[in-house]
């Protein structure tokens, strides 16, 4: 084949320019060069392949020059791993436009990244579009250090006194979900979105917390923000390209171009309340986060500590702390909410069994309480598999070793960035069975009580676990068996058997659908 085509190039080219003798002379010069590249990249390749062997790295395809194996992960790269571990197993490496990641899949070798050597994959890699963004601050993105556990360790602490997963604070939740059922109410009979008003309550369940107040449904500011949050979570992954080319960052790309206004927005917004909590701030009566924050930094002045973790507690770093939280506590927390209605309305039969067992439990005139949770074992198994099905953060934000390791036998080095797919453990076959079917009945026990299973892990695990796990759980259990208390759902008649295909986004999304609500 190659001699054939250098024949066809002396045809076409050489043949008129040079006389046969030089001819002849550039042919074999070529055909030299040819056989010259052939040898080298053959020679590289079995150097390639000795070195991995030699130092235990783990198996992985290839991929194509520059931009690797970055072209086929497809739309929902999720499932494109999956599909991966079937040539390369659990583990493997893969090629992202020049950067070498590691995939870890499957429940076992998760847990063995993530809790049992939590440490070693606790960082974060930089990634040059979400750094521009974030500045490299915050809770999610900052890397493992002192830095971010003094800022880890402060918010929880903080949030903790303010009633963050606690009973305490079910009063303020419950006061959301009065609102939010007063909204579906308004709505009567007639087919909605509740897209807007999931994302409005659970984004003032943590204003509440962040800023000590919640926000009318119909405030245009509070709207554009939550807007705006949904709306970066939907184009995220299309923007990422730039995390790998960081080129693209400064080229007018639409979606790029949208994320850096959208920050804007948000940037606004966050920096206008804590210029409002400037002004109105008392050190001996702090309303909440932003109070205790500004206090925080306050302290460290006036005690002149020289140091690195004292030169982060700033401003700007609250903000980027205020980001994340409102960000986790508005976009998981509806589209879980979210996917839970789509089930129900789409498995009536379970809808049935869950009101039912809330109608034993709880009078018509009442809500749900976290005191009753143990007394609905089926509408809690029910949630944990919503939160299982939906598989919401199905690809994390990346992790990074601290230090040379090891995972599943394999030798991984020191600054790998890790991509864990939690999707597959979501449906591990070892861990469940017939994972792909909605069953809540896989959460109870013998005796009908709640099984807590180590596979499920919507929050991820171990070091980098979300910080609002507890809140969550709360929050999500309050909000959806008080909703199936007060209403009824069904499908809307336009669209009978609505989808529960997942959208790939930085949250898996259902696609729009609307509902109907009948009071119970």
């Amino acid at each position: 084949m190659f001699y054939n085509l250098l024949s066809g190039l002396r045809c076409c080219f050489l043949g008129s320019l040079f006389p046969a003798r030089m001819e002849a002379s550039i042919f074999v010069g070529l055909h030299t060069l040819l056989l010259f590249a052939v040898t080298f990249l053959l020679v590289m390749a079995a150097v390639h392949r000795f070195r991995v062997r030699a130092k235990n790295l783990p198996p992985g395809p290839w991929g194509l020059p520059i931009v690797g194996s970055l072209l086929s992960l497809g739309a929902n790269p999720h499932l494109t791993f999956l599909e991966m571990t079937k040539t390369y197993g659990n583990v493997f490496r893969v090629n992202l436009a020049g950067q070498r990641v590691v995939v870890v899949n499957g429940f076992e070798a998760v847990r063995e990244a993530l809790v049992k050597n939590a440490s070693a994959f606790a960082g974060r890699p930089k990634m040059p579009l979400f750094h521009r963004l974030t500045e490299g601050q915050g809770i999610v993105s900052s890397d493992f250090g002192p830095i971010w556990r003094e800022q880890r360790r402060f918010t929880l602490h903080t949030l903790r006194n303010f009633g963050f997963g606690k009973k305490s604070f079910e009063v303020k939740i419950t006061e959301e979900i009065n609102h939010m059922l007063a909204a579906f109410k308004e709505k009567g009979s007639e087919p909605f979105h509740a897209d807007h008003i999931l994302e409005i309550s659970a984004s003032n369940v943590v204003s509440s917390l962040n800023f000590g107040r919640r926000f009318d449904y119909k405030d245009p500011q509070f709207q554009l923000l939550v807007d705006m949050i949904y709306r970066f979570s939907e184009i995220g992954t299309n923007a990422a390209a730039a995390n790998f080319f960081p080129f693209l960052i400064n080229l007018p790309l639409p979606n790029i171009r949208e994320m850096f206004n959208i920050n804007d927005i948000i940037t606004g917004f966050l920096t206008s309340i804590i210029g409002q909590h400037k002004e109105t701030y008392n050190p001996v009566a702090q309303r909440d986060f932003i109070d205790a924050y500004l206090g925080e930094i306050a302290r460290r002045q006036q005690e002149c500590l020289q140091d690195e973790v004292t030169a982060s507690f700033t401003e700007r770093y609250l903000y980027h702390i205020l980001s994340d939280l409102i960000f986790a506590g508005t976009e998981t927390m509806s589209s879980t909410l979210r996917w839970a209605i789509l089930y129900m309305i789409v498995f009536p039969d379970v809808q049935e069994k869950i009101q039912a067992e809330l109608d034993s439990v709880i009078a018509k005139d009442q809500l749900p309480c976290i005191g009753d949770r143990k007394q609905l074992p089926y509408t809690e198994a029910t949630l944990m598999e919503v939160q299982r099905m939906a598989n919401i953060t199905a690809l994390p934000y990346p992790h990074k070793t601290t230090e040379d390791t090891e995972l599943s036998g394999y030798s991984i080095p020191k600054d790998t960035p890790i991509y864990i797919n939690l999707y597959s453990v979501h449906v591990d076959p070892t861990q469940w069975t017939e994972p792909e079917k909605f069953r809540p009945e896989r959460f109870l026990d013998e005796n009908r009580k709640v099984r807590n299973r180590p596979a499920l892990m919507p929050f991820s695990a171990g070091r980098r676990a979300c910080p609002g796990e507890n809140l969550a759980k709360m929050e999500l259990f309050l909000f959806f068996s008080s909703m199936l208390h007060a209403f009824k759902f069904s499908v809307a008649p336009e669209n009978p058997q609505p989808s529960i295909e997942k959208n790939y986004g930085i949250s898996l999304n259902p696609s729009p659908f609307k509902i109907c609500t009948s009071p119970r």
